[in-house]
This record gives structure tokens, C-alpha cells and sequence, in this order.
């Protein structure tokens, strides 16, 4: 089976699962091919459901392409508007941001932020060969964004990030979407905020799996066994593992919002 006819039957499967629920993502996903992207795995690898590991490191893989309906139902939390300024974090294999670019169409524009340069150049050869022009790939730590490009009216993570960075707070424009997979307590939740002033409110929340975030953001005061988030029966418990590890009179400024949407709780807090 050929690419075009592997890709239709990707495409296809998604629709039939729900995944995709908007026509912007169907054509986006139809229009770019995804083996373009990831040449070194034979086509129907390519065109799977499943992860494609792009790179390791000491036994550690510290980079992936996504599984197809992970990256439709984060495309759907993001809800990119054509003309959109947006900001992806972790640009991998740049079979996203090729996604993004698409989405957001030739009066929009993406920038995107990768640790490791070698992956950098590698998604910026390929969007040149896919004819991708409204992309910018930098090689840096994604944990500070890239404010040159910003104010963003989207903001995109594809790596577990253990808190929200305060320069991707900074750099969204009020009204503006950040969609980022969160670790709470043991599990992962792709959650997409928008921005209320000085406020982010979640708009929807699904369970998610990725790798994790690297750079500063990893290093906070906030890194994994410092606290733990979970939430059970509409209450969010936020446990410190050890002392001063949460200041409490950060915590007690902070508005909690739940609504319950469906089965979905949205979770929104005030920044300290």
C-alpha cells in the first residue's frame, strides 16, 4: 500500500474512533505526510497507531513521534484558528509543527523550540522539503519559549512538563490556548488552559503519555517528589513530599475552579 492510501486509512480510523471532530484537523492530517517526517521506519510503521522513537540517550528515550490519536485530540484541545501566532514546545521530528503550520495556514505562523540540535536541523530539512515556509525552528530550551515571535494566541507542549513554565504564561496572549501534558500524582493529563487575564481556566483535560520535559523547567523548585496534585470526587489534593516544598500563602491565593463537563473535571488557578 502506498503512503497516500496508508495515510487515507490512518486518517479514516481516527474519524471512525471520534478523535477527529473537526474538518480543520481532518485536512491537516490528510495534507501532510507523516513518513516524511520519520524516514528511517518502513511506511506502515509510519502510518501506525503508534509511538515512533526518534532518539535516546544512555538507554533513555528523550524523543518521540506521537501516536496519531494523541496528536488529533491535542490538535482538538488547541483549536487553531487560521492566522494564529503559535508556539510549539518539543519540535521532535517537526511532523507537528508541519501539522500547526498547516492549520494555522500562510497568514499564520509557527515557531517552534527543540533541546537537542540535531533534531532541530533534521524537522528543519524536512519542513524545507515539504515546502513548509511559516515555520521557524530554534534550537534552545523550550522551558523559556521564545518571546522574538510572541505575544502567541496558541501554545503547544509535547513533553510532560512537571508545572507551566512562567514564560509560556508570559508569552500567551490573554484569550490565548496553552495545551500541555501535566504530571499529576502518578498518572499524565494533557490539559488546555486559556487564558483569563490572571488567570489560566482549563477548557478539557484527557489522559495522556509522554516523555518528559527537559531543560530548566525540569530543574524547578517543583520536580518530581517535591509535591504531588490529584483529583477525586470535584476536590484537587495538593500533598508536599517534603518541607517548604509548597509556600503556603501562595496556596491559599490560589482560586481553584472545577466544573464538571461530562466526566471531565476543568481545572483552572491563579498564578502566585
Amino acid at each position: 500500500m502506498d503512503a497516500l492510501a496508508l495515510r487515507e486509512r490512518m486518517v479514516g480510523r481516527l474519524k471512525a474512533a471520534g478523535t477527529i471532530r473537526s474538518p480543520a484537523v481532518e485536512r491537516a492530517l490528510r495534507a501532510v505526510p507523516r513518513h516524511a517526517f520519520i524516514p528511517n521506519v518502513p511506511m506502515e510503521e509510519a502510518y501506525a497507531d503508534g509511538v515512533v522513537f526518534v532518539k535516546a540517550h544512555a538507554g533513555l528515550t528523550i524523543s518521540s513521534a506521537s501516536q496519531p490519536t494523541m496528536i488529533a485530540l491535542m490538535l482538538e484541545q488547541l483549536e487553531v484558528a487560521p492566522g494564529s501566532r503559535i508556539l510549539e514546545i518539543g519540535t521532535g521530528s517537526g511532523y507537528n509543527a508541519a501539522l500547526l503550520a498547516h492549520l494555522t495556514g500562510p497568514n499564520g505562523f509557527v515557531t517552534t523550540v527543540e533541546l537537542e540540535a540535531d533534531l532541530a536541523g533534521a524537522a528543519q530539512h524536512a519542513l524545507a522539503l515539504f515546502g513548509t515556509a511559516n515555520v521557524r525552528v530554534v534550537t534552545g530550551d523550550g522551558s523559556g519559549g521564545y518571546p522574538g515571535d510572541g505575544p502567541y494566541d496558541r501554545e503547544i507542549v509535547t513533553a510532560c512538563a512537571l508545572d507551566i513554565a512562567p514564560a509560556w504564561w508570559e508569552q500567551l496572549r490573554d484569550g490565548g490556548r496553552l495545551v500541555v501534558p501535566l504530571a499529576l500524582d502518578q498518572v499524565q493529563r494533557s490539559i488546555a488552559f486559556e487564558r483569563d487575564g490572571s488567570l489560566l481556566r482549563s477548557a478539557s483535560v484527557i489522559d495522556c503519555a509522554f516523555v518528559a520535559l527537559r531543560g530548566s523547567a525540569a530543574q524547578t523548585p517543583h520536580a518530581a517528589g517535591d509535591r504531588a496534585m490529584a483529583i477525586a470526587s470535584g476536590t484537587m489534593h495538593v500533598t508536599a513530599m517534603r518541607r517548604n516544598a509548597i509556600d503556603p500563602a501562595v496556596l491559599a491565593r490560589a482560586e481553584i475552579v472545577l466544573e464538571r463537563a461530562a466526566t471531565i473535571f476543568a481545572i483552572g488557578s491563579r498564578r502566585a
